[in-house]
């Protein structure tokens, strides 16, 4: 169990790795991200399912603003057999240009070496709910500060995911959330 959150960075690790070494179209990402407003705790409602967070039935995501302009991200994650899972790591914005792109890199080695793109497509404006994706397509998470909300909160999202090309019918809707 000790080794999970290493497992879990590899397999981000090499999930970055070939998101990087494609070319990607370009597609629609906030205009403006306020990282005092993005900061708090997020929860999972859906994500493209993946083989870093295989076997999870809630995940969610703390974000926390830095003085540097970066944020702090801690990821926990909670296995069908009650297990829990987590990782940390930073966010940073590399262009000012193009807010919403974003790089994550993780701290357990050897992901710190690189850096995995995190595209945020879409947040309301009380900054309650987010869609994040990847370039690729091949990653897209639905995410809410509202443990309690679900599918039906997010079909205008879907509708506008799946005009992007992801494969929102792929979507993994958690059936749990963690809320300790």
């Amino acid at each position: 169990m000790k080794n999970l959150p290493h497992l879990m960075a590899l397999a981000a690790l090499s999930a970055c790795f070939l998101s990087c070494a494609r070319p990607h179209a370009s597609q629609p990402t906030v205009r403006e991200l306020n990282a005092a407003k993005f900061s708090g705790v997020w929860h999972e409602i859906a994500r493209l399912p993946n083989t870093f967070e295989n076997n999870l039935v809630a995940a969610k995501a703390i974000y926390r603003a830095k003085s540097d302009g970066t944020l702090s991200v801690s990821n926990e994650g909670l296995k069908n057999d009650g297990a829990r899972t987590s990782i940390d790591g930073n966010a940073r914005q590399p262009d000012p240009a193009d807010p919403g792109k974003l790089l994550v890199r993780f701290d357990p080695f050897p992901a710190i070496l690189f850096e995995g793109d995190y595209w945020i497509l879409e947040t309301n404006p009380p900054y309650t709910r987010a869609v994040v994706g990847s370039p690729d397509k091949n990653f897209l998470w639905l995410l809410s500060k509202n443990p309690a909300d679900g599918r039906e909160e997010f079909q205008g999202q879907m509708q506008r995911a799946r005009e992007l090309g992801y494969a929102t019918g792929s979507l993994y809707f958690n059936p749990k959330r963690i809320t300790d």
